[in-house]
């Protein structure tokens, strides 16, 4: 017997699937033409095995350290629910020279990473890791020092402020974000690790929403 939330969960995804009807689906010309890019809220896509549903798009904008200015760069994110599994997914894109996208893989906390030398690390130390361009570690792999931003995040007409702390592993690609959101005179951390995705990978197939 499965759990209420699972029953729930379940019923959700078989009621979007049956929304999938012929007239909503993309052709195979659109499915070659169309990218992430192109994608609106209510549409579906395939990746990595997967069938999505976008259910929100939000974007983030690079800002100066103390946000008084904004800049031309965005990364825009996606939270998808997944038909086949529940689980809910975030992917984001952003130009930069080309197409890039990724997908957060899972968030984690501060108590699994450490320093080269296996000290454990904490919010305190963010700001010396940048200064000295140091290294992290998580699960036994070495993330390098790759980037630091601020950014306004704006989700539902609402902006909030994040600093981004950035980290990158050479061998699987894979990387760390720390992300600093400021809430008055507190700061909330989150810590996500994510990995890029070939956008050939992604194919969009229904239209359900509006465009962004």
């Amino acid at each position: 017997m499965i759990s209420v939330s699972e029953q729930k969960s379940f019923d959700q995804r078989f009621s979007i699937i049956r929304t999938l009807t012929p007239d909503k689906l993309l052709s195979l010309e659109e499915q070659t033409r169309l990218t992430i890019m192109d994608a609106g809220v209510g549409d579906c896509f395939i990746c990595l095995g997967s069938t999505y549903i976008i259910q929100e798009i939000n974007k983030y904008q690079e800002a100066s350290e103390d946000y008084s200015k904004l800049k031309n760069y965005f990364v825009t994110e996606l939270t998808c629910l997944c038909l086949e599994t529940g689980a809910i997914n975030h992917f984001e894109w952003e130009i930069d020279d080309e197409l890039e996208v990724c997908i957060t893989l899972d968030q984690i906390k501060f108590k699994q990473l450490a320093d080269d030398d296996g000290q454990p690390i904490d919010e305190d130390d963010l700001d010396q890791i940048v200064d000295d361009e140091d290294s992290i570690v998580y699960a036994g792999e070495t993330f390098d020092y790759d980037d630091d931003w601020a950014a306004v995040y704006r989700r539902n007409g609402n902006e909030e402020y994040v600093y981004m702390y950035e980290f990158v592993n050479e061998r699987s690609s894979l990387f760390i974000t720390i992300e600093e959101w400021q809430d008055g005179d507190k700061e909330e951390y989150r810590i996500y690790i994510s990995k890029p995705v070939n956008p050939a990978e992604l194919t969009l197939i229904s239209r359900g929403g509006d465009k962004p």
